[in-house]
């Protein structure tokens, strides 16, 4: 593959970052999308749940061949690093180059999807290639649950073989994927004013890696609010009279947490307890995370209380002793696929209001009596301090079939082009295939895509010689 064609793929890349696609916030790109795909002469369609189609007639020569489907998604996963101005709903992401890699600028970058499209863009422009007839799915909200996947309209599709690409390793086929939910709880929590004399504070936790919640989760990297809950819970008990509120937390459902902050008051005399507290915590942290968190930091700084007091002393107790039990990371390891998670939870996100403590959790399992189990856990403690619990972003499994044609294909032409063998996997994370295969239990699917490292985090970056590889076999596969 040329350097032209790989600058081609990068510069259709960049048009698409210039349009801010912010999941549930698609007003700009998903209007700029439709008018792409008409002004190239395509047919284009859309359902009620914002879905894009492109019909692209077959080239000569393959007129009588079955309808192909190539699918990506329009929205990306939104994170910047803390102190960075960006505002996702109206600010670009721009990208820079650091040797063989494309990076953004203190931001996610968004190759998660925005590769898929460009590539799927530059050969349904390209000239010369020989394809059937395709049918190019932009599917709406896939980061927060596959929405739009689970909810195309009846017959949206004619093809009943997909290429999905959204995979992020090179020369590795995916044909199968975990299901998974959100769970929401809600903790009661009762605050009052602080007495006269205390000092507020604000905790900070940062500088973690976060990443991917579906595929960076086996790493067993930090989760910025388990620490929080752990230094606060610390902190609680050596500082017999402090008191702690506003915690907040983590960024998004399928992103490991890398920033968390809590307020803490305490005594004059109680504030250099705190501090070594807090010292010796992020101590001990850095000792447990060496091999994984090299930037961690655990940061005091003064800060005012806010209005309505902070939790109450036996109230914060319950809070905290409830949130120790959230079980982030991998709760169980596959038995058929060496070294694969089964089932996870990414204890994702906190968020304080007025009388209660909003906790979003994201299960991933490849059996859903696992993830039943592990979501009726979270309901147990939620009641347990009279609080409350319910799910939501339900997305199935997708069952792998290995003995597939399309599989026997891909690897036919990967070895062809590459002259290795292709690896082929059952992923943690979540895919649409799942959700497209519910509606088209027949559709015969592969996932795929180039190298791509951190994703949903501002470390995402994407492996820039990958790009023509890939696309020479994406094009290769559609030809045969």
């Amino acid at each position: 593959m040329t350097d032209n064609t790989t600058e081609k793929i990068l510069k259709l890349m960049d048009e698409i970052n210039r349009i801010p696609r912010q999941s549930h916030h698609l007003e700009k790109i998903h209007p700029w999308l439709m008018n792409w795909g008409k002004e190239k002469g395509f047919e284009v369609r859309t359902d009620a749940a914002h879905n894009i189609l492109y019909k692209v007639p077959a080239s000569p020569g393959y007129e009588s061949a079955p309808t192909l489907v190539l699918q990506g998604h329009m929205d990306m996963v939104c994170e910047k690093r803390p102190g960075v101005e960006h505002d996702f709903q109206n600010d670009p992401i721009v990208s820079w180059r650091d040797g063989d890699w494309l990076k953004a600028k203190g931001t996610s970058l968004g190759a998660d999807n925005a590769i898929a499209l460009a590539m799927i863009f530059a050969l349904i422009t390209e000239e010369k290639a020989e394809h059937p007839a395709l049918e190019v799915l932009i599917t709406s909200d896939e980061e927060t649950g596959l929405v739009g996947a689970q909810n195309l309209e009846p017959d949206f599709l004619e093809g009943r073989v997909l290429l999905n690409i959204d995979s992020e390793d090179e020369g590795v086929f995916t044909i199968g994927c975990a299901g998974g939910m959100d769970v929401n709880l809600t903790l009661p929590v009762e605050c009052a004013p602080l007495p006269e004399g205390f000092e507020t504070m604000e905790l900070t936790i940062g500088g973690l890696e976060g990443g991917h919640s579906g595929i960076e989760i086996i790493l067993q990297r930090a989760c910025a609010n388990e620490l929080l809950v752990r230094v606060l819970r610390a902190i609680v008990d050596a500082v017999p009279d402090v008191r702690f509120g506003g915690l907040c937390g983590g960024s998004a459902h399928n992103a490991i947490p890398r920033d968390a902050c809590a307020l803490i008051a305490v005594s004059a005399k109680g504030v250099s307890k705190v501090k070594k507290v807090v010292e010796e915590m992020e101590a001990v942290s850095k000792a447990e995370y060496a091999q994984r968190e090299k930037n961690l930091r655990f940061t005091l700084g003064a800060a005012k209380p806010g209005e309505g007091g902070l939790f109450t002393p036996e109230s914060g107790g319950k809070l905290l002793d409830a949130l120790k039990q959230i079980p982030h990371g991998v709760k169980f390891m596959s038995y058929s696929v060496p070294g694969a998670a089964d089932t996870s939870l990414n204890f994702a996100m906190l968020r304080t209001e007025a009388a209660a403590l909003k906790v979003l959790t994201n299960i991933r399992s490849a059996r859903a009596s696992r993830g039943a189990s592990l979501a009726e856990s979270m309901y147990c403690l939620a009641r347990l301090c009279g609080g409350s619990g319910a799910s939501g972003n339900h997305y199935p499994a997708w069952e792998p079939r290995p003995d597939s044609a399309l599989l026997a294909r891909a690897k036919t032409v990967w070895k062809k082009l590459s002259g290795e063998e292709a690896e082929v996997e059952v992923t943690h994370a979540g895919l649409e295939c799942g959700a497209i295969g519910s509606h088209y239990p027949d559709m015969e699917m592969i996932s795929f895509g180039p190298t791509i490292r951190q994703p949903h985090s501002p470390d995402e970056r994407l492996f820039i010689p990958s790009v023509g590889r890939v696309y020479a076999f994406m094009k290769e596969l559609v030809k045969s």
